[in-house]
Formats: C-alpha cells, sequence, structure tokens
C-alpha cells in the first residue's frame, strides 16, 4: 500500500507539471495583437475626412493669403499624417480588405486634393500659386513614400486608381513628385 501512495503521488506530481506547462502562454505570433492596421486605418480616414474639409474651403477661397493659410493647414495635416504613418514601421501585416479599403481611401485623397490644384490653378493662375503647389506636391510625395515603406505594394494599387486622373492633369498642375512616386512617367499623357 505504502508503495501505491507513493507512486500515485510521483504520477500527480507529474500530471500537475503537465497541466501547469500546459497553461503557459503560447510563443506564437497568431496570438499576438494586431494593432497596427487598424491604426493606420484610422489615421487615413482621419486625414481623409481633413482634406475633405480643406478642399471644401479651398474650392470658394477668393484671395491668395487666405489660399496660403488653408495649403499651410492641409500641409501640416498631411505631413503629420506621413510621420505618424511611417512611426508605425516597415511593411506591417495587413488584410487584403483593408489594404483595398486603404488604397480607395488614399486615392481619394490624392484626387481630392489634385481636383483642387486644378481649381485653384484656374482660379489663380499658375505663377501664382507655384509655391503653393510646391508644397502640396512635397508633401504628397511624402505621405505616397511613407505608405509604401509601411504597406508593401500598396503605391502601385494606388497609382492603379489615381491613374484615371490622367497624367497631364499632374503635369498641368506640377505635382511632378506624385508621378514620380506612383510611377506614372511611363504612361502616355
Amino acid at each position: 500500500m505504502l508503495a501505491f501512495s507513493r507512486l500515485t503521488s510521483i504520477l500527480f506530481f507529474v500530471l500537475s507539471l503537465g497541466l501547469l506547462t500546459y497553461a503557459l502562454p503560447a510563443e506564437s505570433k497568431a496570438l499576438a495583437a494586431r494593432h497596427a492596421s487598424d491604426d493606420l486605418t484610422d489615421m487615413i480616414a482621419d486625414l481623409e475626412v481633413k482634406v475633405n474639409a480643406h478642399v471644401n474651403v479651398m474650392a470658394n477661397l477668393n484671395t491668395v493669403v487666405e489660399l496660403t493659410t488653408r495649403v499651410d493647414a492641409l500641409v501640416a495635416d498631411v505631413n503629420a499624417c506621413a510621420k505618424a504613418v511611417l512611426a508605425l514601421g516597415a511593411n506591417i501585416e495587413i488584410d487584403a480588405t483593408v489594404k483595398a479599403d486603404l488604397v480607395v481611401k488614399i486615392a481619394a485623397i490624392v484626387t481630392a486634393i489634385v481636383q483642387v490644384c486644378v481649381s485653384i490653378v484656374a482660379k489663380f493662375g499658375v505663377l501664382v500659386v507655384l509655391t503653393l503647389l510646391a508644397k502640396i506636391d512635397i508633401c504628397l510625395q511624402l505621405l505616397l513614400v511613407n505608405l509604401g515603406v509601411c504597406v508593401d505594394g500598396i503605391i502601385k494599387l494606388v497609382a492603379q486608381i489615381v491613374v484615371k486622373l490622367g497624367v497631364s492633369v499632374f503635369a498641368n498642375v506640377h505635382l511632378g513628385l506624385c508621378i514620380n512616386v506612383l510611377g506614372l512617367i511611363g504612361l502616355s499623357l
């Protein structure tokens, strides 16, 4: 009987160690929290709202001073988003549906900005707003490059949507850096 109780106590001890190791957390990345794609989606959605607000106001402005103030605010918002995107890190893992949603939002942002650039060039003339267009071009380039670092292949997908605007529209409003980043140089005007 004594041998039986020793044997059962050893078995219970081994069983308890087995249960203890079974309860330890797994070292799998599948259980890690995936919040970078959510953060990126929130940033881009927030930027889209801000850009649309700026664009709606810019389309109705009548003086270059007001336009300069609004362009500076737009550039500040886009630059802040670009820096936040870069802070997320390189090549984050995102789902294909999230990536498609991001591409549509980014293309909408670029399209809205390009359309307001066409509008202000028509209203004020290219020579008057050339420095403002350069600021817009630089901030858009920064955003697109940082998105390209953060999400692999997103620039190509954005370019496929934005190409419907036409390369000549980008060239007419002097957004040459965006043309280079989106890879629209080889396309016919």
